[in-house]
């Protein structure tokens, strides 16, 4: 794993870059559904706009999944934990017996 001074420029060098994309996408396509406006039907401003969302969405995946890092997921988890409403039934699973061995929980320890 890169380390997070190396990081931070990358992510600034792939967020860049999607938005490079991104706008080169709506600039292209707002030209392109002008031109068939102004020409008129049929409608075919659609088909260059269906066939770049593909890759633009790709493009967009693989953007996030490069700029994660260990600072996002425990946001993450603090947002899930935050969110879950009831966590006694965490602790009734600690608490339970986990059917191998003698009757424990799970967080207490072997013997």
């Amino acid at each position: 794993m890169p380390s997070a001074d190396a990081a931070a420029p990358a992510a600034q060098s792939a967020r860049r870059n999607f938005r490079r994309h991104f706008a080169a996408f709506l600039v292209v396509n707002l030209v392109l559904t002008a031109a068939n406006i102004v020409g008129g039907a049929p409608w075919w401003a659609f088909w260059p706009l269906a066939a770049w969302s593909i890759p633009l969405l790709v493009h967009y995946l693989v953007y996030r999944t490069s700029t994660i890092d260990d600072a996002w997921v425990d946001a993450r988890i603090d947002d899930l934990r935050s969110k879950s409403y009831d966590l006694s039934h965490i602790d009734d699973i600690k608490r339970a017996p986990t059917g191998a061995g003698p009757e424990r929980g799970l967080d207490e320890p072997r013997s």
